[in-house]
């Protein structure tokens, strides 16, 4: 009997061994190759197997990568990328702006990169003709101006704080900012020395009366307020919290503490470190409630809390304003400004156009044709000089005042008929 038990179990033993060596290539339920699939189960595998090789190379996201890759690590020159009137136009300054692009982004696909590329080239080589027509005609424009130009530059920004992090995540430099001050300033007094630029006032007013309408002010409020966050999801719990918060608020208003800065103290809002200045505002442009109760205010006047969708505010009215036009005084200014941007690039084609005709240009490096993608056309924003232009929804909550402005939808063009064959 022992003998029969033990021969079974060698017998079963043997088998599990032949099984074993059989199924030794399966991949473990977990295992790196369970998750890979079979590509991985033998490396050795796509050198016979000619499926796998096609596989790996047909497949279009790893297609996609490999190309991507490719962007920065192309062979580059080290002489000019360009000849401009004899003179050179260094691969330095083409390749630092296409490395630009590269550090936003590894994974541009090479049809697009070669028209970024293209625009590239096609930028630097118009700097090199204006830069040359600067230097001829004897344009120079002064520190002192640069400087004002920068000071202008930099009011921009919400403080230094917000200037230094853009200079950090724009990879910017105050000297190239600079430069592009000066570069501009230059074709500026260039453009200025014909009087192409100049805007004068029957322009201006013609302007002003063909679009009367962007200069009409609506009937407007200026508040202030304090916020104390409860929404409309809010438990009863948080919202005695929330009404407790509202209350000491009160309490030091009523003490005598100003307005301002009880709200950088107590407010939640974003508009808390503003003192929680909202600015103007006209109807439609808050929640209801809130703006029901500061249109109904007195200037100067403070409410009780007021409950919204965000939680409890107090108000103060600090302005109030009728309906009315802007004076072509008010706005003429703006105007002039605007007008004169758009003299400045319409000349600054035409310089353009007229300096490349007339230029020996030789380009060094070939950057491959690709055939851009048709765009679907859509319907654009044209900023008004002088006026406002919101387009973004935003309410009281926010501390950013806006009005949502419907675009008109583009009418899409007939389809060309085809061709006689």
């Amino acid at each position: 009997m022992k003998m029969r038990v033990a021969l079974v179990m060698l017998m079963s033993a043997a088998l599990l061994t032949a099984c074993g060596k059989k199924d030794a290539k399966k991949t473990e339920p977990g295992s790196e190759a369970a998750k890979e699939g079979t590509k991985v189960a033998d490396p050795e595998a796509a050198k016979s197997d000619p499926k796998l090789k096609v596989e790996s190379e047909t497949d279009p996201k790893k297609a996609a990568v490999k190309e991507s890759s490719k962007l920065g690590s192309e062979k580059r020159i080290t002489g000019p990328v360009a000849v401009v009137n004899g003179q050179n136009v260094e691969s330095a300054l083409y390749y630092a702006e296409v490395d630009k692009i590269l550090k936003r982004s590894s994974k541009i696909p090479p049809e697009r990169m070669n028209r970024i590329k293209e625009n590239i080239l096609k930028r630097i080589i118009e700097k090199e003709l204006i830069s040359q027509s600067v230097t001829k005609a004897g344009v120079a424009v002064d520190e002192a101006t640069i400087n004002a130009e920068f000071d202008e530059y930099k009011k921009r920004f919400r403080g230094d704080d917000q200037f230094k992090n853009y200079l950090k995540h724009g990879r910017v430099t105050i000297d190239s900012i600079k430069k592009r001050i000066r570069e501009k300033k230059e074709l500026e007094n260039l453009l200025e020395k014909t009087g192409a630029l100049s805007v004068t006032d029957e322009e201006a007013t013609e302007f002003y009366n063909k679009n009367e309408r962007f200069y009409q002010e609506r009937e407007g409020v200026k508040a202030r307020h304090i916020l104390i966050k409860a929404g409309e999801k809010s438990t009863k719990e948080d919202q005695a919290k929330a009404m407790a918060k509202i209350k000491d608020a009160q309490k030091a208003l009523k003490k005598g503490m100003a307005f301002e800065e009880a709200a950088k103290k107590y407010s939640e809002g974003p508009s808390a470190s503003r003192g929680g200045d909202l600015g103007f505002f006209g109807r439609g442009q808050m929640v209801k409630p809130f703006e029901e109760k500061a249109f109904a205010m007195k200037v100067n006047e403070v409410s009780d809390a007021v409950r919204t969708r965000f939680g409890f505010h107090i108000i103060q009215v600090l302005e109030k304003r009728e309906a009315r036009k802007k004076d072509f005084a008010e706005v003429s200014k703006t105007i002039k400004e605007s007008l004169r941007n758009k003299k400045f690039f319409q000349e600054r084609r035409n310089l353009l156009s007229g300096l490349k005709k007339d230029a020996k240009i030789e380009r060094k490096i070939v950057i491959p044709k690709t055939e851009a993608k048709a765009r679907a056309p859509g319907a654009g924003i044209q900023g008004i000089p002088g006026h406002g232009n919101r387009a973004i929804k935003a309410a009281v909550g926010s501390g950013q005042p806006a009005k949502v402005v419907p675009l008109p939808r583009a009418k899409t063009p007939a389809a060309p008929a085809p061709a006689a064959k």
